[in-house]
């Protein structure tokens, strides 16, 4: 247990601390007389012998406090000895009825004086200084303002008698230091239980199977145990002090920011990290209702599988690799980040996932993210897509034949993609039979080859995408309920992109950076450009916005893509307009009067003044019209 020093300024301070320790049967052998200018030096001293608290007063307890971290019981004078000191005061110019009586020294050695005046009959005025340096200053002031005697010091009295002027010195008593004593006793026990505390924390800490790390409110590590120094590969000193982002990039901050901006109670995700798929939880630090930091915790994931180089070779050089990681996703709408985070969430379970969204949307794209997020990374990636493919077809190519010379349809997918992951695209085109045997391989890990049930244990995860509205399937008799209830459990929906304006733009700017360098042209993108494509509901998301600007970066014919040229192409690649109404039906329409403009200038090759005279109407008009039925003159662009 750590001990109390006492180090005093005064002899006979040390003898009232002395006659304290017998009386009270206290065990406390460090006491000391100091000067004030070896007081930070005493203090580490009595430190290396053992002490946990420091008893001290006045300036040495200033000092002691200002240039070390060691715990300081404070002497304070009580009621009792200040009245002391001024009757001793008062002596010292009997002369005066009611002397004003200047009280030089730190705030902190005082207790309350407010009826000092009335008590002793005298005018007590108070100079507070926060450093010995001012004492002087003070001083000076004091005389100027009327005292007449100064109370304080060793410093105060020192400079009152260069002025022959009258001090009188801060006495105590043994009831301020036996007063003190008990504050430090006090400080030495909330200390220990302090250390125990930390010590089981600690202990805990170190022998947690999963890293652990604490940060402070600016994502500076402050803690790290002995399984995030295996994590990250280096000691905890090493870490210490050092911004988030720097040792872990993986991690997205934007969810370590609500967390300690109290946005989110707390926050859970996946990442792949050191090889090895984690889950990650964070949660805020709080007390005195303001978030001081928060806790990161990393758990392993038991169930990762890992697998030979010479497996891992095997997979690329059949093709049964995923990617594209989170990482790799240019994600700016909240739509989007939703999405995201959900995935990754999803990434963690062993379930199977349904991805669902309109076509063109990036549906294997978001589950090659899961699988490389998950403990199936190092497996294979086999990917199936129900269309186009006869009820046999789709049995052999996911269940396996056993006549089948290739290996492949020998297997089937599921077999294949043991310890992986396996895609099931436009899941809705799979037939009765098909969707009655994948029920029974999800939920019993039982595979039905050739109309036998046999059971084979597979480890595998299966994720389904589809654009088609499954439950409406499920009610219209085209889709097993029990399938559709085993897959709807872990379902993400990827927004429609005219839903993510953002994203349009984040997709724009990439796609001309790409084509720049396969084409080596390089045309600027005009605002009303990107205004008219904005604009746009793009029915075919990603794919039909990507084929796009391609096609307008190929042909453009100047170094800027103007708002007319988008709109030009936006006609001749998809002359209908096609609007989505709320309940998601889209309908395709076009108005007569632009159709029958369009087919005008056509048909006399873009003259405007030809179409205005067979229209009956000047130019002028027949421009008006045009901009308002978005009539672009193609003839104009050439």
């Amino acid at each position: 247990m750590s001990k109390i020093a006492i180090l005093l300024p005064k002899e006979y301070m040390l003898e009232q601390a002395r006659n304290v320790i017998r009386e009270d049967e206290l065990d406390i052998d460090i006491l000391k007389v100091i000067k004030t200018s070896d007081s930070v030096y005493e203090a580490r001293k009595a430190v290396e012998q053992g002490a946990g608290v420091i008893l001290a007063r006045g300036v040495q307890a200033s000092f002691i406090r200002q240039y070390t971290n060691i715990p300081v019981a404070e002497m304070i004078l009580t009621g009792q000895e200040i009245g002391l000191m001024i009757a001793s005061a008062k002596k010292k110019v009997p002369n005066k009825k009611c002397p004003q009586i200047a009280l030089i020294g730190f705030r902190s050695m005082f207790s309350d004086m407010t009826y000092a005046d009335d008590l002793f009959g005298v005018r007590l005025k108070f100079y507070d200084i926060t450093a010995i340096e001012q004492a002087a200053e003070k001083v000076n002031q004091a005389i100027d303002e009327g005292a007449d005697v100064l109370m304080g010091g060793d410093t105060v009295n020192a400079l009152a008698s260069q002025r022959g002027f009258p001090g009188q010195f801060i006495d105590s008593t043994e009831e301020s230091i036996r007063s003190a004593l008990t504050t430090a006793r006090k400080m030495l026990q909330t200390a220990d239980v302090e250390k125990t505390y930390i010590a089981q924390f600690e202990t805990v800490l170190d022998n947690s199977y999963n890293g652990i790390i604490e940060i402070n409110e600016k994502k500076e590590i402050t803690i790290v145990n002995k399984a995030g120094e295996e994590l990250f590969r280096k000691k905890a000193a090493q870490l210490m002090g050092t911004p988030l982002e720097k040792v872990f990039p993986e991690l997205e901050l934007k969810y370590i920011d609500d967390v300690l901006e109290g946005k989110r109670d707390a926050f859970m995700t996946s990442v792949y990290m050191a090889g090895m798929p984690m889950m990650i939880t964070a949660a805020p630090i709080q007390y005195e209702k303001q978030i001081r930091g928060a806790i990161i915790a990393f758990y392993r994931n038991m169930s990762a599988h890992k697998r030979g180089g010479e497996e891992l070779h095997s997979h690329y050089l059949k093709g049964y690799v995923a990617q594209t990681h989170f990482a790799d996703l240019k994600i700016t709408s909240k739509e989007m980040e939703y999405c995201t985070e959900l995935s990754k969430m999803y990434a963690l379970s062993r379930r199977p996932v349904l991805i669902c969204g309109e076509e063109g949307t990036d549906k294997e794209v978001l589950a090659q993210c899961i699988h490389n997020n998950s403990s199936y990374k190092a497996g294979p990636f086999v990917t199936i897509n129900c269309s186009g493919m006869t009820e046999q077809m789709q049995v052999d190519r996911i269940f396996g034949n056993p006549h089948a010379e290739d290996e492949g349809l020998r297997k089937g997918a599921l077999a294949v993609g043991d310890l992986g992951t396996v895609l099931i695209s436009e899941i809705e085109k799979l037939s009765f039979v098909c969707q009655y045997r994948l029920f029974r391989a999800i939920r019993y890990d039982a595979l039905i080859q050739n109309d036998l049930e046999r059971s084979q244990t597979l480890d595998n995860r299966i994720i389904a995408t589809t654009s088609a509205d499954l439950y409406q399937c499920m009610k219209e008799g085209a889709f097993r309920e029990d399938l559709y209830y085993l897959l709807n459990g872990l379902t993400v929906e990827i927004p429609p992109l005219r839903k993510r304006k953002e994203d349009i733009r984040e997709i724009v700017e990439d796609c001309r950076i790409k084509f720049t360098r396969r084409y080596a042209k390089f045309p600027r993108i005009a605002e009303d450009a990107m205004e008219v494509m904005l604009a746009y509901p793009w029915p075919g998301n990603e794919l039909q916005l990507e084929t796009f600007c391609e096609r307008m970066m190929l042909t453009t014919p100047k170094k800027t893509i103007t708002g007319d040229f988008v709109q030009f192409l936006l006609e001749e690649m998809y002359p209908a307009q096609e609007t989505v109404k709320e309940d998601g039906t889209t309908v395709i329409y076009q108005h007569p009067e632009a159709a029958r403009l369009t087919e005008l200038l056509e048909k006399h090759h873009g003259s405007r003044s030809a179409v205005a005279q067979e229209l009956g109407i000047s130019t002028t008009t027949l421009w008006r019209r045009m901009k308002k039925y978005g009539v672009i003159n193609k003839y104009d662009l050439t």
